[in-house]
């Protein structure tokens, strides 16, 4: 049984590598670990099996969200997302029936506006969100 533990952690931290997505299949190489460590002490296969399982699952929940808080930590904000609290320009227009376009930072941006009203020419705006590829403006009074 423990050839198969060890194929088993092998093969979990191959498709961990694998995965674009980070921490998928992390958990179950530590919890094969674990059941290696106990067949080596020849315990029964049941054991080894429900420990494989609870090892994993408590790594899991409690490694994964530190884990996560810390790559999302690593995270620098895109061009788009700093713009947003920015104060910019109206460039053209913005109305319901069509987008705007606003220069926020020096870039041209396409714009629709918050609270759906018209927002004219060299207005000034803040932005409040993004949607997509637009900005979500607010006119500043």
């Amino acid at each position: 049984m423990t050839f198969i533990w060890i194929g088993v952690c092998i093969v979990m931290i191959i498709a961990e590598l694998a995965t674009p997505t980070a921490l998928i299949s992390i958990w179950f190489a530590v919890g094969s670990v674990i059941a290696m460590l106990l067949s080596l002490l020849d315990l029964s296969i049941g054991i080894q099996i429900v420990s494989f399982i609870i090892v994993s699952i408590i790594s899991m929940i409690v490694v994964r969200p530190i884990a996560t808080a810390y790559l999302r930590g690593n995270i620098v904000a895109t061009n788009a997302d700093r713009c947003i609290g920015q104060i910019g320009v109206v460039m053209k227009e913005i109305n319901e029936d069509e987008w705007g376009e606003v220069k926020v930072k020096g870039t041209l941006w396409h714009a629709i506006s918050y609270d759906d009203k018209c927002i004219e020419v060299e207005e000034k705006i803040k932005v409040i969100a993004i949607d997509g590829v637009k900005l979500i403006v607010k006119k500043i009074h």
